[in-house]
């Protein structure tokens, strides 16, 4: 039960009509209390793992830290595990942005395939992911569906800067004032503001994808920021580029269709289409009217969450979702790769995570009830 919740973080204690209890009859949870200290900025959160501080952690750790965490093990008396991760960092345009000529560039499918195979997705994973990654195209699913192409997992991911630069050429978005890098097609000044929080995306990866984009003539800034100041900026339709962890298993999908709505997640995920959202949420009262594959993909949900799974009508409908969500780029995929997580070798009765992932609600499936810390 929460006893306090502020802005440095939460203090739990333990419902004592807790509907569980241990084979011997004794009441769960064994541990009494609990501290969710809030710490955003990743150096400071690195920090407190190895001197110790921390029990369990998994949230907002990405395999650029593994090596810090891995070399802090002795000292702060903790094992660090690596899993596969069910999401990948994805990159997505604000196709609803209330700037006008942004909106009409980032709506346009030619400048999403552009900015997707500017990415050297290879280099990425070698340098961002220790060569431990798979470079693929964000499809909705993960792991895949049988009755999904395999195509889609690699559609736009060749790195291409030629072709890049010539789809940048023919929207065009040339470099009028000699600077090097590429204004909008009215001759506006385009320096793309690219906001991450290290709870949903690696630093390194913005900052490589950002360096990526420069070299074919688009220019960034990249900033940090809080996860709650992200989520504000993105669902206030704020952001030009949004960026965090994304995708969800089968079993997920058939209970809930938000990866394929608009705004394509809730508050607390990747978000795009905001306007979108708004003509569909007031039946097109206000907002922006979605394109045909939009209204297209939201139809499809609804019906294949229905469909019997054994049916070719489930397989045609979800075969024909990821191909309009990975045709159009909504979302650019990057790099699926395995994550750290940690736990403290006092807390015992701990159960090795099979996955590193949000989407199986991290520790509910390994019975956290039944931890306990040696004192």
């Amino acid at each position: 039960m929460y006893i306090a919740d502020t802005t440095e973080g939460r203090h739990l204690v333990a419902n004592p009509y807790f509907h569980q209890v241990d084979p011997t009859g004794q009441q769960l949870p064994y541990i009494s209390e609990q501290d969710e200290v809030y710490k955003n900025d990743n150096e400071v959160r690195l920090l407190s793992i190895v001197n110790g501080d921390v029990d369990y952690k998994a949230q907002s750790l990405q395999l650029a830290s593994a090596p810090a965490l891995l070399d802090g093990q002795a000292q702060g008396n903790y094992t660090v595990d690596l899993r596969p991760e069910i999401t990948l960092g994805v990159f997505s345009f604000n196709v609803t942005h209330e700037d006008e000529a942004k909106r009409n560039v980032f709506g346009d499918i030619r400048f999403r395939e552009a900015m997707s195979i500017a990415i050297n997705r290879a280099e990425l994973n070698d340098v961002g992911f220790f060569g431990e990654g798979t470079p693929q195209q964000y499809i909705g699913f993960s792991p895949k569906p049988a009755f999904v192409s395999d195509k889609w997992m690699s559609h736009a991911t060749e790195f291409d800067a030629a072709r890049a630069n010539s789809l940048l050429d023919e929207i065009g978005m040339k470099d009028t004032d000699g600077d090097g890098f590429r204004e909008l097609p009215n001759g506006d000044k385009l320096v793309l503001n690219m906001s991450f929080a290290t709870q949903g995306i690696a630093g390194q990866t913005v900052e490589l994808v950002g360096q990526y984009w420069a070299d074919v003539g688009v220019q960034s800034v990249v900033k940090e920021v809080t996860p709650d100041e992200y989520r504000s900026a993105q669902s206030a339709n704020k952001l030009d580029v949004m960026m965090w962890r994304k995708s969800q298993p089968l079993a997920i999908v058939l209970g809930n269709n938000e990866l394929w709505v608009p705004p394509f997640e809730n508050y607390f995920g990747v978000r795009t289409g905001m306007l979108w959202a708004e003509w569909v949420d007031s039946n097109g009262a206000n907002g922006v009217e979605p394109p045909a594959y939009v209204k297209e993909l939201i139809s499809d949900i609804n019906a294949f969450q229905s469909a019997d799974q054994s049916s070719d009508e489930f397989k045609v409908l979800g075969e024909r979702m990821v191909k309009n969500m990975v045709e159009n780029l909504l979302f650019i995929g990057t790099v699926n790769a395995p994550a750290p997580m940690i736990h403290h070798n006092n807390l015992k009765n701990f159960t090795s995570f099979k996955t590193h992932s949000y989407e199986y609600y991290r520790t509910y499936p390994y019975r956290a009830t039944q931890w306990w810390l040696d004192e």
